[in-house]
Formats: structure tokens, sequence, C-alpha cells
């Protein structure tokens, strides 16, 4: 059981999506166990000492708990990871078509409307690619904004990991505090990466380094295509996602949507444009992440609670290349929720609908665990009755 735990750390190491467990505290009672192999010989020759040579008859303990949510917390949390992850990377399947000369990348949400064998898929995403002369007018906000390459430096250097330390300056987050909702986002960010990677690849953008000698990106490029943005989705899909967090657990504080809102927002935005900055991505780029972050975060939150879910299209053609990113065209913090028309300047470029029928699944029991516990992290503690 350790080396398939070790093997399955090993696996997610080579992304930055656990970078967050340098820091937190979930696994540091592994050093309690020092030195496996000298501890085993240790074990042999003290159970010899302590142990009777015959197993004495004593009270059996209960059964285990099948598929019980609460055995969920005698877990760790790579255990957890995994089952949660089971339930929900199935939630969802990208196809590729085109759409003209255009490539279109569509995300599906499946369910199995309790029956086995039987599914169900609806469209949530819609995505068709820009055309080349678009991206090659975006250069001219990838040139302006290298300008400040020397200002957002660190910023973006940090953020080449999960950025939590950077949603950890706006709401109370930390290992021991919200232990959950960084579980949650975890998930979340592992997730949207398959997602990210399949539309990603269903499109093929070219990277601003293909278009021009004089981008001269600051940071090494990513293999992977140019659009959608993979952190502006991871951005923006963990701000939705802590907000609705604080918005259920009606701490008195969170009521004030525009402000808790618009701060987080605010941030996804500034991590989505710090990547136009380093040279790596486009502006287009970045709406389209947001699109994408934000309506699974709304389908994350379905799967867990059965509470609703958004639809979106983004029309890449839509999207000019005079066109800069601006979140306010994605997310309306006073209605706390997706603008139905993504448009700028005149320019529609996308649309969301948001749909209230559930998945036709239950909520995962599972999932609404993790929910649950996420969302009482941040209640305020009561004063204590005892005496």
């Amino acid at each position: 059981m350790a080396d398939r735990e070790n093997a399955y750390n090993a696996y997610n190491a080579y992304n930055a999506y656990n970078a967050y467990n340098a820091y937190n505290a979930y696994n540091a009672y592994n050093a309690y166990g020092g030195n496996v192999s000298a501890d085993a010989f240790a074990l042999i020759t003290n159970r010899d000492g302590i142990v009777s040579s015959k197993i004495e008859n004593i009270t059996p303990p209960l059964p285990g708990m099948a598929n019980d949510p609460n055995g969920l917390k005698r877990l760790t949390p790579s255990q957890q990871s995994a089952i949660f992850m089971s339930v929900l990377a199935p939630t969802v399947e990208v196809t590729a078509s085109s759409k003209g000369d255009l490539p279109t990348a569509t995300v599906w949400r499946r369910d199995s409307m309790n029956e086995p064998g039987k599914m169900r898929y609806q469209e949530m995403v819609e995505m068709s690619a820009p055309g080349i002369d678009q991206l090659v007018e975006q250069l001219n906000y990838v040139a302006g904004y290298s300008q400040i390459r020397a200002d957002r430096s660190a910023e973006i250097l940090a953020q080449l990991a999960l950025p939590i330390p950077f949603y950890q300056s706006i709401g109370y987050i930390d290992p021991a505090r919200t232990p959950r909702t960084l579980e949650l986002l975890d998930l979340a960010a592992g997730f949207a990466f398959a997602t990210i990677q399949r539309v990603k690849f269903s499109l093929g953008i070219k990277r601003p380094i293909e278009f021009s000698p004089q981008v001269q990106p600051m940071i090494p490029t990513p293999t992977h295509a140019s659009l959608p943005s993979g952190h502006a989705t991871e951005a923006f899909l963990m701000a939705r996602l802590i907000w609705k967090l604080m918005r259920a657990s009606e701490a008195p504080q969170y009521n004030d949507q525009a402000y808790w809102g618009d701060m987080l927002m605010r941030q996804a935005s500034r991590i989505a444009v710090n990547r136009t900055v380093a040279g790596v991505h486009f502006p287009v780029d970045s709406a389209a992440g947001g699109a994408l972050g934000l309506t699974l975060a709304e389908h994350i939150e379905d799967v867990a609670t059965g509470g609703g879910w958004t639809s979106c299209v983004f029309d890449g053609p839509g999207f000019d290349g005079k066109l800069d990113f601006n979140w306010h065209a994605l997310y309306d913090p006073e209605q706390d929720k997706m603008c139905g028309t993504f448009k700028t300047d005149g320019y529609q470029w996308g649309s969301s609908e948001q749909h209230k029928d559930r998945r036709g699944d239950d909520p995962s029991a599972l999932l609404n665990w993790l929910w649950t516990e996420a969302v009482a992290e941040w209640r305020d503690v009561t004063p204590s009755q005892a005496g």
C-alpha cells in the first residue's frame, strides 16, 4: 500500500496542482514513522517479546463502513483525492469538431439518469477558435504588456505553481484552519487539468512565441496549445469556488456579494493577465479560460449539491483582435452569476445560460461530504457551552 501511495504521489508531482502540499500539514505526520525498514525489524522482535504464541479470542470489531462518506475521514488525503476524482472525472467528456475552417471543442456533462448503462449528454461548453489574423493583431497586447515584466516578475514566477498563496491573501485559508477547502481546490484543479488539456488539443492554437522572434517570453513557453489559458481557467475556477464556500457558510462578513466576489475576480484576472505579461498567452486565451473556469465551478458545485448548473458558448471569431481581456464581461458580482452575454466594446464573443434542473443523478454523497466540510470551515466558531 505504501508503495502504491508513493507511486501515486510521484505521478502527481510532475504538475503544479499539488504544489500547495509543500507548505501544508497534511502529510507531516509521515515523519513520525522514521526509517520504515529499521522499524520493521524492531517491530518483529518487539512482537516476539510481548505477544503469546496463540491469538486470544476477543470480541470482533464492527463491520467496515461500506461506501459511507463518514469513512472518508479515516483516509489519507491522497486516498480521498483518488476517490473524489473517480466520482468527478467521469462527469465530463470533450469532443472535437469544426465550424467551417475553424476548430471547435465541446465539453459535455454526462450523467447516468440513475440507470446503469444509460447515459445522457448535455452540452456545457462550446468553444470555437479565433482566426490567425486575430492572433496576429493580439500580438500588440503581448508586446505592450511586456513593458511591465520587471514589475510583475515576482508574481509571474510565484504563479507558476497553483496560486493558493494569492487567494490566502483574500480569504482566511490555512492548512490548519481550512484543510477541506484546500482539498476541494486541489481536486477542482486536478479535475480541470484533463479538461483544459483536451480542449487545448482540440483547438490547437499556437503560442505567441511562434508568431515573432521579438516576443521573447520571460519564462519557458509550455508545449501545449495556447487557448484556453490553463492559468486563467484554474484562477477563475478557484476564485468562484472560494466565493461559493464563503457565501454558503452564511457568515455575516460574506453577505456583501459585490465586495468579496469582486475582489476574488480581480485576483483571478490578474493571474490570467500575468500570463500575457510573461509572453506566453494572448488576451483571448484568458477570456476563453475565464469562461471555462467559471463554468466548471458551477458544474462542480452541482455534482456536490445538485443546485443547478451553467452552460456557456465562447465564440473565438467574435473576440476581435483589438480586444483586451476584461473579466467584467464574464461575471457580474452584483448578481453573483455569469453574464448572459459576453460583450466588450460592442463585440459579442459568447454567452451563458443557467439551468435549474439537476444533472439527472442525485448529488454525489462523497463530494457532498467534502463540500459540506469545506463550507463549515468558513463559519464562525460559536462560543463553547461547557460548564
